[in-house]
């Protein structure tokens, strides 16, 4: 899905971030492969829930970052930046086996995908260090969306980006 994406962990929380081309961005189907993964992960999980007691809580945001290595002993790459922290938040204020996705995501998915996907507003969340607040929402498949049989996370999904 994903040409390029870094992924690390922090304790139990996974953090990952994408995108295609750094010269030639396009935002919106950056965020429509993070949803994709998500949904994956959710699928996978979903697997193994009640046999493992596993869960996953995702929170999703589009925005900038600043990555790089750091360390000597132990080196790792990380990320940085006021929207790392907002896509955090939106984790840590979601709900596990859902997708918590900001405002800024939403906006970004409805103009590139539109009709893809249900948002059901949950919440502002606060990003007291920042002084911010954005609003929060949870993300469900439209189903009706999708020719019958076809899967949103399969590599045969189909949508209709705007002209």
């Amino acid at each position: 899905m994903c040409i390029r994406d870094r992924l690390y962990t922090i304790g139990d929380c996974y953090v990952c971030m994408s995108f295609n081309d750094a010269r030639n961005r396009n935002p919106g189907k950056e965020a429509l492969n993070m949803v994709r993964f998500s949904l994956s992960l959710l699928e996978i999980i979903s697997k193994f829930r009640k046999s493992r007691g596993l869960d996953m809580r995702i929170g999703i945001h589009t925005g900038e970052c600043i990555g790089g290595v750091i360390g000597t002993d132990i080196v790792r790459y990380d990320f940085y930046g006021k929207d790392v922290l907002i896509a955090n938040k939106m984790e840590s204020n979601g709900v596990e086996g859902k997708i918590h996705i900001s405002e800024t995501t939403k906006n970004m998915l409805q103009r590139y995908c539109p009709g893809m996907f249900r948002f059901d507003y949950h919440g502002m969340v606060e990003a007291k260090s920042l002084n911010f607040s954005i609003e929060g929402y949870m993300l469900y498949e439209n189903e009706s969306y999708h020719e019958e049989g076809q899967e949103l996370f399969s590599a045969k999904a189909t949508f209709k980006p705007p002209k």
